[in-house]
């Protein structure tokens, strides 16, 4: 092996999987006996509890099971002054092709290392020259500079994500409690009126038991004192929520972004939804229009040409021109059936419903109303089995399914009810 390889080698082994460069305060974890530099090994803590997860093979250990490797971290000093002397040997400068000389300088302006007749040239004749170790020392003070400005710069994202969070998670918590007062003063309200129902229940059954002369004489009182009352019907309460977008959200997604295409060799299957959508149809359908329940039966449905097995990938759908519409993700084992209900554990998806130029949003665990949307992103972890769906125009989140783990290959499918006029599947 030659001496650069064997230098290689040696970093190799002095080299921290995290920060990738030499262990600095090395520690080891007994269980898996993999070693990181001790700053960033508590920088990956993700644990609630006094454990973390190791990043090399993802096994659980314990802080007590983390123990100082003095004798690497001498190894690591010695290697890396040993490198520096090393690189420096003149058995192992390049040697320039021009002069054949030995390559002991480094031109700034050229980004290469030169000899000492390229100094001589024109081309280097206005140049900026270094030693090599000193032109390696001023990149290495470089690197630090611009490692520590990215670090401080994020700290300053992560500290303003959090106000963030902090200020909707505020405005939320009052807007909570508003609704809360608004429901409670209107309990009380319904309260009263029960009670003054009951009393005016009451004044009647002691009227019925007069003489009927009597009863007769009381009970044009009575009932004029109970007309207003009467006629007072229960109130409904409209309680409503702001949309709370989350700062650089879609940008982030974004970043995940993968290219979908339609499978033209897909045929399409019945995607069978559920009665609780058909009645929610019915409930909001146009009183001139006859509901017919075997057309919400059948969705149009197309899966995506892209499978997925691995990694997270990031899609959006415009559905402002469709009335009804499911979307997610399904294991690629149902494009073999013929009818597939939401409900199958090879589906994670969502069910929009227009009205009057808003959406209802239906899923088999949670319903939303009302939420005008044009545009629908969906996050795929498939590791994690997890699958989001996203308001784009408001930047939040709608739905999340949290480990849902696939069988196999994972694809989008998009679907399209029949009754959608003028827009196509």
């Amino acid at each position: 092996m030659e001496a650069k390889d064997l230098i290689k080698s040696l970093k190799a082994e002095l080299t921290c999987s995290i920060c990738l460069g030499y262990f600095t305060d090395p520690v080891t974890a007994l269980k898996c006996g993999h070693t990181f530099c001790k700053d960033c090994l508590l920088q990956c803590d993700e644990q609630a509890d006094a454990t973390l997860t190791c990043p090399e093979c993802r096994a659980v250990i314990r802080y007590s099971d983390i123990v100082p490797n003095e004798n690497l971290q001498n190894l690591s000093i010695t290697g890396k002054t040993l490198r520096q002397h090393l690189l420096l040997s003149p058995t192992l400068l390049t040697t320039c092709d021009q002069h054949g000389e030995k390559e002991k300088l480094f031109c700034e302006q050229g980004q290469k290392p030169i000899c000492d007749s390229c100094l001589l040239t024109q081309e280097h004749k206005d140049h900026q020259d270094l030693p090599l170790q000193m032109a390696a020392d001023k990149c290495k003070r470089h690197t630090n500079y611009y490692k520590e400005l990215i670090k401080f710069e994020y700290r300053g994202m992560h500290e303003f994500l959090w106000k963030e969070e902090n200020k909707q998670m505020q405005a939320m918590d009052q807007e909570i409690n508003e609704n809360l007062a608004k429901f409670e003063e209107k309990e009380a309200s319904l309260s009263q009126q029960i009670q003054q129902l009951q009393q005016r229940i009451l004044e009647i059954e002691e009227s019925l038991d007069a003489e009927p002369l009597e009863m007769l004489q009381d009970m044009k009182g009575i009932l004029e004192r109970n007309e207003e009352l009467l006629l007072q019907g229960p109130e409904g309460l409209s309680i409503t929520y702001s949309t709370y977008p989350m700062t650089g959200l879609i940008d982030i997604l974004r970043c995940y972004e993968t290219d979908i295409t339609l499978d033209p060799e897909t045929d399409s299957f019945h995607l069978i939804v559920p009665e609780e959508f058909k009645r929610l149809k019915l409930r909001h359908g146009s009183q001139d229009q006859p509901y017919k329940p075997e057309r919400l039966d059948y969705f149009v449905t197309m899966l995506g040409a892209q499978t997925f097995t691995s990694g997270t990938h990031y899609w959006e759908v415009d559905v402002e021109s469709h009335k009804e519409w499911v979307l997610g993700i399904c294991d690629d084992s149902v494009r073999k059936n013929e009818n597939v209900s939401i409900f199958s554990r090879y589906i994670t998806a969502i069910i929009g419903l227009k009205v009057d130029n808003e959406i209802l949003i239906w899923s088999p665990s949670t319903f939303f109303c009302n939420i005008p949307i044009q545009k629908i992103g969906i996050l795929l972890d498939y590791e994690d089995g997890h699958v989001t769906f996203y308001d784009i125009n408001n930047s939040r989140p709608l739905f999340g399914s949290r480990n849902s783990a696939f069988q196999g290959p994972a694809r989008p499918f998009f679907s399209n009810s029949l009754s959608n006029e003028g827009s196509t599947s």
